[in-house]
């Protein structure tokens, strides 16, 4: 009797023992916190869209696919007093490139006078893979905006205007070859007399991370008015943008 009585006493405190655990395992476990994403203010745009060459003469034609943009813009966004209505002001690089229909290529000369002079000139060598005009530019947009939801803008339907201003900081053509099975790739570094300074008005409507753009330059893409086929030459961009943060 008294050994079925310890066993028994045995048997509970083995059965408490398993269910309880031991008093490390009694730990309450550890939670880990997660990190609050930072609130960065304002908003990283970033525009892919394509170039058209408007006035432009049929000898400098270029190819839609491959006359490209993609721009980075920092956007500070500002309410207008208790409106729905913001304005944003921003700063960031603008990435053109012109794909060229024809085998043709900006070249920069002189004339009987000694002036500085623009022309497009045929490639000779054959092979012509690509011939491209590539312009890097600073630039300063300011929008206007309407957002449905002012107080979650980040998800909220947005309408706006705007007009930006930039500086060519940098312009180059790109030539690639194919001659008799070697592939050949040419870079010239010049201004290509290009204006150094662009403006145009700005249009995006979208919803949240999501917009459609438009910009059309109001000012010549090249400086010069000694008949050059591309005198009277300006672009529009027509894309897509993602908002980063």
């Amino acid at each position: 009797m008294r050994n079925a009585l310890l066993v028994s006493i045995f048997f509970i405190y083995s059965v408490s023992a398993l269910a309880t655990g031991s008093p490390e395992e009694r730990k309450p476990a550890k939670t880990h916190k997660k990190m609050a994403q930072p609130d960065v203010p304002g908003t990283l745009v970033i525009d892919f869209g394509f170039n058209i060459l408007q006035n432009n003469d049929p000898e400098i034609a270029t190819e839609l696919l491959g006359s490209r943009t993609i721009n980075f813009y920092y956007l500070r966004d500002f309410r207008i007093a208790n409106t729905k209505f913001f304005i944003l002001p921003g700063i960031g690089l603008g990435l053109d490139r012109y794909k060229f229909d024809e085998d043709v290529t900006p070249v920069k000369g002189f004339d009987a006078d000694g002036q500085e002079t623009i022309a497009f000139d045929t490639i000779f060598g054959g092979g012509m893979k690509k011939s491209m005009l590539v312009t890097n530019y600073i630039d300063i947009p300011v929008e206007v905006r309407f957002y449905a939801n002012p107080s979650d803008t980040k998800r909220s339907f947005k309408a706006g205007v705007g007009f930006k201003v930039g500086y060519l900081f940098n312009s180059h053509t790109k030539i690639k070859q194919d001659v008799d099975g070697e592939i050949y790739k040419t870079k010239v570094h010049n201004d290509f007399n290009l204006s150094k300074f662009r403006y145009g008005v700005t249009a995006r409507v979208g919803v949240g991370g999501f917009n459609v753009f438009y910009y059309q330059s109001l000012n010549t893409l090249w400086n010069t008015d000694d008949g050059f086929a591309g005198s009277e030459v300006n672009n529009a961009t027509i894309g897509i943008s993602f908002t980063g943060f």
